[in-house]
């Protein structure tokens, strides 16, 4: 029989102390921040630890760490407190009417070829409804998600997270595309070109164990070729695209954002090129992410329909 923590006295100002202490290594600093004294912050860590019958935290030079069994409790509570909180913003919102803030997380593709449309028409058929949109790999996704900052992301669950802390829908997979500035030698052959033409160029490439990255290097793998002798690795999707403007540097990124840079049939509009080449890149699938066991708010509600309505057409939300 599994552990009755609430039966057993656990109170809202335990989940607020250790919630505070993810981010605390000092028990001092934890009461401060909660407006509490230093022995009534005592008084209720030893309650925690009589409650959950385990040491949650050991002393340090630096003041305390917690336990194994402390992190995850404390994790558990940073959750439980979100959903308190994202209780009292659909509280606000159902008194207000369909108004209020909703985050959005985003990895670039579709962050440009669906999340901007739709916020085009939730900003014409939804005034009142303000939004903030991260656009970040998933890796840096995953804990905003996790910790509350945002609502619903369109990304993948990072293979060093657990994907139990998320409920899934998958979406589409991702084309990439090879890029260069206009003018490229590249543009000089006849497309597509041949992948290993590619390599006497230098490449810049996402970190190790992206998506895009491990997708390029086992498509060249599977061809037998080596891989690129110089790279220049950033997260930066404007560093990418501002080195590829200025050298003959190459870059497989989103079709989709290829397609917003790149020049148009009569040739305007052009800040890169797509270098055309014999290798199909898809990157694996990402998906409608949100924590797991999470609620959304009437508005978050509202722009995840818009949102899987532009990717798919399909409004139902997980």
């Amino acid at each position: 029989m599994s552990l009755d923590l609430l039966r057993r006295g656990l109170k809202i100002s335990h989940l607020r102390l250790m919630a505070e202490l993810t981010g605390q290594s000092r028990l001092t600093d934890a009461a401060q921040a909660l407006g509490i004294t230093q022995p009534a912050a005592s008084r209720l860590i030893a309650e925690i630890e009589r409650i959950a019958d385990a040491d949650i935290y050991t002393r340090s030079g630096r003041g305390i760490e917690l336990t194994d069994t402390g992190r995850k409790l404390a994790e558990r509570c940073v959750r439980i407190l979100q959903e308190f909180a994202d209780a009292g913003r659909d509280i606000d919102q159902h008194k207000a009417g369909q108004s209020g803030h909703v985050s959005i997380g985003s990895v670039t593709g579709p962050a440009i070829e669906y999340v901007l449309p739709a916020l085009r028409h939730i900003r014409l058929s939804y005034p009142e409804i303000s939004i903030s949109v991260e656009v970040s790999p998933s890796n840096a996704l995953a804990p905003m998600l996790e910790d509350g900052r945002l609502d619903f992301s369109l990304s993948r669950v990072p293979v060093d997270q657990d994907p139990a802390l998320f409920e899934e829908k998958p979406l589409l997979r991702e084309p990439a595309v090879m890029i260069g500035r206009v003018g490229h030698p590249l543009t000089r052959t006849r497309a597509p070109l041949s992948i290993d033409s590619f390599l006497g160029f230098d490449w810049v490439l996402p970190p190790v164990g992206s998506p895009i990255r491990t997708t390029v290097e086992q498509a060249l793998r599977d061809r037998r070729l080596p891989l690129p002798a110089r790279v220049l690795t950033t997260s930066s999707f404007l560093f990418t695209l501002a080195t590829i403007q200025q050298t003959n540097a190459v870059a497989p990124v989103a079709k989709s954002v290829a397609d917003s840079f790149a020049a148009r049939p009569d040739g305007t509009g052009a800040t890169l090129t797509v270098l055309d080449s014999d290798l199909t890149l898809s990157v694996e699938t990402y998906s409608f992410l949100t924590r797991k066991g999470q609620v959304l708010t009437p508005v978050a509600q509202v722009v995840a329909r818009e949102v899987l309505r532009a990717v798919t057409g399909d409004t139902n939300l997980p």
